[in-house]
């Protein structure tokens, strides 16, 4: 008889079984997944949503005069030289650096009110795409006037509103 390798079969290894995740581990990774992408998105709306934007800072000055403010001193009216249409208006931050600069702008047609007796002449200001602060400052006029001083969520509220004379 001869004897042939391959009549007999020979025995083979069992073979080794795939370790697939079962449904419970693959429903955990979907959940941890989940939860990294949700924080993600989270992070990034966070940063988005409270990210230095540019907004605008509106103002007012009304200049009280004890006369009336007659064209001829309408700009500059006794001591307030200084004070008058195209008058530089400068924005600072809560550091005292200048952010943003403008003037102040009279309407055309607008007439000097008299209220409460006293004769008030109207002004405004407008900076355009300012960076966002916690606190900003506002300086009218010459070096003698100080600053006036309001936190951010103040100034989104009302705006600066500043007296002068009186």
């Amino acid at each position: 008889m001869t004897s042939d390798a391959n009549a007999y079969p020979q025995p083979q290894p069992d073979p080794v079984p795939m370790s697939h995740p079962s449904r419970r581990s693959r429903k955990l990774i979907f959940i941890v997944v989940g939860a990294v992408l949700a924080a993600s998105i989270a992070a990034v709306l966070i940063i988005v949503t409270t990210a230095s934007s540019p907004k605008s800072v509106n103002g007012t000055l009304y200049l009280l005069c004890d006369r009336q403010c007659t064209k001829a001193t309408a700009n500059g009216y006794d001591g307030y030289s200084d004070i008058s249409d195209g008058s530089q208006v400068t924005l600072v931050d809560e550091a005292g650096q200048v952010i943003a600069i403008t003037e102040l702008r009279r309407a055309p047609d607008e007439k000097t009110s008299v209220i409460g007796g006293v004769w008030v002449r109207t002004f405004t200001f407008a900076f355009a795409e300012v960076p966002s602060a916690d606190r900003y400052g506002v300086h009218v006029g010459n070096n003698n006037r100080g600053t006036l001083w309001k936190n951010s969520d103040e100034i989104e509220k009302s705006g600066f509103h500043l007296t002068i004379g009186g």
